[in-house]
């Protein structure tokens, strides 16, 4: 368990009706306790099925694993484990393309493929001329 979580545990499978100040009544038989986050559905506006407890010392936060994983709150089966650090998914929260790396990348190859596709472009122009002046001076000798 990281330094900074090492006092700080999960609370998982929690009914949606449960409260913060429930959590605290239950949660203090281990030891003080200095916060308790309980997150909140934006739509449901109920909780969403965690907390995180945070005590004073480390022995207590222990101590309310040991004791209270696998336990019952409220007719429900919860886990209590040792919180982990939250990693945000960069690719859930900005779309591929507003990435430095991915612009540059995809810009540069843009870049390169629209000047092979010009290039291309100025061959197929420059032979189509060819033909047209060919056709031109054919139909000028023929009269």
């Amino acid at each position: 368990m990281s330094e900074e979580l090492a006092n700080t545990v999960y609370l998982g499978g929690i009914p949606e009706d449960v409260t913060v100040e429930q959590i605290k009544h239950l949660f203090i038989t281990f030891g003080e306790i200095k916060s308790v986050d309980l997150p909140i559905d934006s739509e449901t506006l109920k909780n969403r099925g965690f907390a995180f407890i945070e005590y004073e010392d480390i022995e207590d936060a222990e101590a309310a694993i040991d004791n209270y994983d696998e336990g019952e709150l409220f007719g429900k089966i919860v886990k209590v484990k040792p919180a982990k650090p939250y990693k945000p998914k960069s690719f859930y929260t900005k779309p591929v393309w507003h990435s430095e790396d991915w612009q540059r990348k995809n810009n540069e190859e843009y870049t390169y493929k629209e000047r092979v596709r010009r290039e291309k472009q100025k061959k197929r122009d420059e032979e189509e001329r060819k033909k047209e002046e060919e056709k031109a001076k054919k139909y000028q000798k023929k009269q």
